[in-house]
């Protein structure tokens, strides 16, 4: 019977076969009469893979904060800057001239929060699933998933950017799974207009 590849698929396997074969090569090692500096080197091979492994792990980790801290910075300055700006548009010396040269004119904008409809799109990213969605003027979104052997969609997060990343590892390190996703937008912290449709991917 044919055996599949010896090397993992998914990315936290390919780092507990690297830990396993470093932590194991000495000893099997001298059995099978390798030189002490060919052990040394399949070994340094394996740092290698567990070494990039972890820097990626590191930079999502880190580019996930800083979405957050990104986010958090402009929600928090623009809640003290939102007042002054209202205050210059109500100055008697205010006009419409001023407030297309400062950019502070809304445009008009067709919006029902009965009907109103995302849309989700998903890729694969080193790191887990890419999700970004629509957000058709609203403040957020909810975004639900249902992955591998799960029956039924669960509450995954809330996030104020219409992109975020899906960094959970497959279910029971799977080398492979299917994941679905819908997204309901939300308004002044409330669910709103239709759910998306669900979108799909292999992962």
């Amino acid at each position: 019977m044919a055996k599949q590849y010896y090397f993992p698929k998914a990315m936290p396997d390919k780092r507990a076969w690297a830990v396993k074969y470093k932590t194991n090569i000495p000893d099997n090692g001298a059995t099978l009469a390798m030189a002490q500096a060919e052990v040394t080197a399949e070994k340094a091979l394996c740092d290698v893979i567990i070494d990039a492994i972890d820097a990626a792990d590191v930079a999502a980790a880190l580019a996930v904060q800083k979405t957050k801290d990104r986010d958090n910075a402009i929600a928090d300055t623009m809640k003290e800057f939102a007042p002054k700006i209202q205050a210059h548009k109500k100055s008697t010396l205010y006009n419409e001239g001023i407030g297309a040269a400062l950019g502070i004119i809304g445009s008009e904008i067709s919006f029902d929060p009965m009907t109103v409809k995302t849309t989700v799109k998903l890729a694969v990213a080193p790191n887990g699933v890419d999700i970004k969605f629509t957000l058709e003027h609203a403040e957020g979104g909810n975004i639900y998933c249902k992955r591998g052997s799960e029956t039924t969609f669960t509450y995954l997060k809330h996030v104020t950017h219409p992109h975020t990343i899906d960094t959970r590892p497959n279910i029971g390190g799977a080398t492979s799974e299917q994941r679905q996703y819908y997204v309901f937008l939300v308004l002044n912290d409330e669910e709103i207009g239709i759910r998306s449709d669900i979108a799909t991917i292999p992962l």
